[in-house]
């Protein structure tokens, strides 16, 4: 609150005690300022009425403002000071800052003096604190007789420099007096920018929102002052496709027009227009279909997000028109390393920890396309649509239980397993797969952990096969349900069910029909659906396991033999290097036999970094099972090389189906011919869960 109260205000304050009540439109009349520099004023004078204990000044939709307090004139012109106002050091160093960047005059400490009221010695402190913290962003504040004070650097550094100045001071709680001193003398010149930008608005169907448009109007003024004071742009390569664009057009249609003093070059009139497309806008009719390409990443980001959070988003289409709005200049800030502020980004890091890390997790897609971070506030502004969304829709995450899956390796078979547990406990909130080592220093906090290996952990733990089968799948959530609510669905005993029926009726094939019932039994568990694996561009099994990648033998000596053996063709083929063997029969050594993950099946693996060099699998059938562990012997050895953690997917996904059915690894532990184990390959290749 300001102790301090400047002419402007004053006055204003006085006038309202003569005529008790004034429209907008009469002040502005009477006193010749803008509307924004009275309600400047007005809630400057507030401030101070307030503070001195008088009554403030009231406004009305209909009646508009007025003031019924009892206040002498003279004593308004008492509480006047010299200086209308104290500048903060922060509002100090943006106008320094500024006047240095912008100034076409030498610059000397009486210009800084006069401009901020303060003394020499206070001009020196900031400017020495002013060289020292912006030595980083390549730009060098430098004093010489004949210049004054000069920014020397990179003329791109500069325009960052610049962009980041004008949203702070714009967004700031002060920023009408710092506005004043670099640009009051420009209000006829703000006042064209700004009727330009709204000419593009109307011309083009699109309105930004105040602060951008406020943001842009200011960004043009600056960029308009450095060309004419000789600070150009260098060419950059990668805008040029954007001359055809409308947005080029219209920019150099505007800064042809009076607003504009300097002559911009075709690079500046680029840089607008890269401003204009990545500027946000709370309206903007172009239809999706003009951008395919972004239209189509924005579909994968959502369906991703559906995946990773586990829920179905309604009107999905309405949606994708909204984030369009947002995403289209988002991409070209991203891009084209535009600086974003978002005010709002440690709040929503605080309060949705969860919905944050989710929907980073899915800009992965825009991440791989554009091949550069996003930052955390393009990040959190995806966070606030989607959070929104969900809420409109009564979805909310905030009441779900949150969980981790954790395997040794953190990739390979688990990704499998945070499927397949998504579908069968669609109200908890699945956050990552993780190594165990990455588990002990992850930083959400979570409530359950489903773990293919004991560890240690102060949440609830349930240690499950990589595989889940149907039986295992109905004992865990029989076990998580009187966990987490503490009760269970009532478990049927298919053996007395089966021997009540023979009571009245023959039964032919009593294995067969309690086998029939026991799966009628867990038909309610879910399977691995449609919805969970949208993995349609990744291999399918049969692009990985064929006739070179399969091998039949009689018998290996030990378990490293085996796997050895099973991985000789891929390092033959050079997708995995020798190491990546060490990697996989030290993981074994070092977590016990976890790759063991249904009787009579290994799927040895190790992490990417540890010798992988494209995605690959191969498959060895023994004839004599080989022990990896005293109960646990083995006939089928299937490598897995991931390169990532999903680009192996769909395949695995494929032959974890394939393995479910205990029918089906029978038959291939039987047959001694290679054509009937790639005919199982061929027929779980076709679109899975079909």
């Amino acid at each position: 609150m300001s102790m301090f109260l400047d002419e402007r205000s004053a006055n204003l304050v006085k006038l309202l005690k003569h005529s008790p009540i004034s429209k907008m439109k009469e002040l502005e009349a009477q006193t010749g300022l803008t509307r924004r520099q009275i309600q400047y004023g007005l809630s400057k004078a507030n401030d101070w009425l307030e503070f001195h204990g008088y009554e403030p000044i009231q406004y009305g939709r209909e009646t508009g403002y007025s003031f019924s307090g009892t206040i002498k004139d003279e004593d308004l012109d008492v509480k006047l000071t010299k200086r209308n106002y104290i500048f903060s050091e922060t509002d100090r160093e943006r106008v320094f800052y500024l006047m240095i960047l912008l100034s076409e005059e030498e610059l000397s400490v009486y210009h800084f003096q006069s401009l901020t009221g303060i003394s020499r010695n206070t001009v020196l402190k900031d400017l020495k604190r002013l060289k020292e913290k912006h030595r980083d962003m390549m730009l060098k504040i430098q004093y010489s007789k004949q210049e004054g004070y000069v920014a020397r650097g990179d003329s791109r550094a500069k325009r960052y420099v610049i962009e980041r100045l004008v949203h702070d001071v714009l967004n700031s709680p002060n920023s009408e007096p710092v506005m004043e001193c670099i640009w009051g003398r420009y209000e006829s010149r703000i006042s064209a920018i700004r009727s330009q930008l709204e000419r593009i608005e109307r011309k083009w169907g699109i309105t930004f929102t105040d602060e951008r448009l406020h943001e842009l109007t200011y960004l043009f003024l600056c960029t308009d002052q450095l060309i004419g004071k000789g600070e150009v742009l260098s060419a950059d390569p990668s805008w040029a496709p954007f001359v055809t664009t409308e947005e080029y057009k219209m920019i150099e249609g505007m800064t042809r027009s009076d607003a504009f003093q300097a002559t911009w070059s075709e690079t500046e009139n680029l840089y607008a227009a890269l401003h204009l497309m990545s500027m946000n806008r709370t309206k903007d009719i172009s239809p999706l279909k003009d951008d395919e390409f972004i239209q189509h990443l924005l579909q994968e980001i959502v369906e991703e997000f559906e995946r990773l959070a586990f829920v179905h988003l309604k009107d999905k289409e309405q949606l994708c028109q909204q984030l369009y709005v947002h995403f289209k200049p988002a991409y070209h800030r991203l891009r084209y390393g535009l600086p974003q502020m978002n005010p709002m980004t440690g709040r929503v890091q605080k309060v949705y920890p969860e919905l944050h890390h989710l929907t980073k997790k899915s800009l992965r897609v825009l991440e791989k396309e554009i091949g550069c971070p996003i930052s955390e506030e393009e990040v959190a502004y995806f966070t606030i649509y989607f959070g929104g969304w969900l809420r409109r829709q009564g979805t909310t995450l905030d009441d779900r239980k949150r969980a981790i899956v954790v395997c040794p390796n953190g990739v390979g078979i688990s990704n499998i397993l945070i499927y397949t547990l998504r579908e069968l406990f669609p109200d908890i909130l699945f956050l990552d797969v993780l190594s165990v080592r990455n588990a002990a220093e992850y930083t959400l906090s979570y409530d359950l952990v489903f773990s293919t290996v004991h560890m240690r952990t102060n949440a609830i733990l349930f240690v499950v096969p990589p595989i889940l089968e149907m039986q295992d799948k109905h004992t865990l959530r029989q076990q998580v349900m009187q966990q987490l609510y503490g009760y269970t669905t009532e478990g049927v005993d298919v053996a007395a069910l089966v021997k009540l029926i023979s009571k009245y009726a023959t039964i032919h094939e009593q294995d067969q029909l309690e086998k029939a019932l026991q799966s009628k039994m867990y038909d309610h568990t879910p399977k691995v659906t449609q919805f969970s694996l949208k993995e349609a561009e990744k291999p399918v099994l049969e692009e990985l396991l064929n006739m070179q990648t399969i091998q039949l033998q009689p018998h290996v000596s030990d378990w490293k033999e085996g796997i050895q053996l099973a991985a000789k063709p891929l390092v033959d083929l050079g997708t995995v290097e020798e190491r990546y063997v060490d990697a996989m029969i030290e993981a074994i050594e070092t977590n016990g036999p976890y790759v063991v993950i249904t009787p009579g099946v290994a799927i040895p693996h190790a992490r990417p970094e540890q010798g992988v060099r494209s995605l690959s699998m191969s498959l060895l059938k023994l004839e004599e099972a080989v022990d990896f562990a005293p109960d646990k012997p083995v006939r089928l050895i299937i490598i897995l090389a991931a390169v990532d953690n999903d680009s192996h997917l769909r395949a695995l996904i494929q032959l974890t189906q394939l393995l479910n059915e205990p029918a089906n690894i029978e038959d291939i532990l039987r047959t001694t011919d290679k054509e009937v184990l790639m005919e199982y390959v061929h027929t779980y290749s076709k679109e899975e869960t079909e």
